[in-house]
């Protein structure tokens, strides 16, 4: 099984939204590359299970997204970047900060303000303030912050609600929660080396 996104990476063509994936990557906790990518089991496949599962499951992730963009007519690259972009990133911090044994609840909002470090690009630290944020790499550090959607502990975030107006953000969310979603799933096992667009 593949465990690296070097072909993700290659998928994304906005350079400065590449260079933050690359860098994020780079000072992303050790066992995000080699730990299962639940500590339980009990809501993932057994090829999520193996050493560098949360690689698997991500790389699956990514590959359902991308047939999500064909459903969607997702035709913009900008769009498709930020979505692969959030795909790779979405459980950077999988177990919690410091990292631990187990799946926190939070890793959403943990690599949210994570993110944000390598996004900024101006820092005030009397007040711990980061200010300046790129508006293409918010939207894919929102796009992580939410992806658990309506499974995230302190505060649920669906893409969507009954009566709520659609919105191409919404399809964004939609798409990155649908795709965490279905990767995670025991009915859903596959192992992604190569992606099929």
């Amino acid at each position: 099984m593949r465990k690296d996104f070097g072909d993700c990476l290659e998928m994304i063509k906005t350079e400065k939204i590449r260079k933050f994936v690359k860098k994020a990557l780079t000072q992303a906790p050790k066992k995000f590359w080699t730990d299962p990518c639940s500590g339980s089991g009990k809501y993932h496949p057994p090829e999520n299970q193996v050493e560098g599962g949360i690689i698997v499951h991500t790389r699956k992730a990514i590959q359902v997204a991308l047939s999500l963009f064909r459903f969607f007519e997702i035709k913009d690259q900008l769009t498709k970047d930020k979505i692969i972009a959030a795909c790779i990133l979405h459980d950077i911090k999988k177990y919690g900060e410091p990292w631990g044994e187990r799946t926190d609840y939070e890793h959403g909002l943990i690599a949210y303000r994570w993110l944000m470090q390598f996004a900024a690009l101006e820092s005030n630290p009397e007040k711990e303030e980061l200010i300046h944020v790129d508006k293409d790499l918010m939207d894919i550090i929102e796009l992580v912050r939410d992806h658990m959607g309506i499974w995230s502990k302190s505060e649920p975030t669906p893409a969507l609600e009954v009566g709520e107006k659609l919105t191409e953000k919404s399809i964004w969310h939609l798409i990155i929660q649908i795709a965490d979603y279905w990767a995670s799933r025991k009915w859903c096992p596959f192992v992604c080396d190569e992606f099929v667009t």
